[in-house]
């Protein structure tokens, strides 16, 4: 069972990219926002795809939530940055969050595939409860 709801999940994910990749969903700007996930990129980064998957269980209960994110640095230098995405209900009650750290991003440079570092689960029995999601980029200092 746990075999096939990690493929389910890559179905999953996969969609959602394409989908992005296509145009089906709004282009991010800083400040703004997919569908259900909201962006703040600190002035340095900008999210130029992102994805909020679900994962279901054979009886059809939601069992994880995923958001997939590519970012561009859209500062004039070389940055590190911490991102914290935040899972939320619809009541805007916290459910989960991680921190990610993405080191030494080059002036322009762009993800251009999805690598762990870029992808967020949170599992339970709460992920069937996630509305939206927050991904906040602060600079590391150095």
């Amino acid at each position: 069972m746990v075999g096939e709801a990690k493929k389910l999940l890559v179905i999953l994910t996969i969609a959602g990219i394409v989908m992005n990749i296509c145009g089906c969903e709004e282009k991010n700007e800083e400040g703004t926002s997919f569908d259900n996930i909201y962006f703040d990129g600190g002035g340095i980064f900008k999210l130029v795809n992102a994805s909020l998957t679900f994962t279901t269980n054979k009886s059809e209960e939601i069992v994880a939530a995923t958001v997939t994110m590519l970012f561009q640095n859209i500062a004039d230098r070389m940055v590190s940055a911490n991102v914290s995405v935040v899972f939320y209900d619809e009541n805007n009650v916290e459910l989960y969050r991680e921190y990610r750290k993405f080191v030494n991003y080059p002036p322009g440079y762009m993800d251009q595939f999805v690598a762990p570092a870029n992808m967020v689960t949170f599992e339970g029995e709460d992920a069937g409860k996630v509305d939206h999601v927050m991904i906040t980029v602060r600079e590391m200092q150095e």
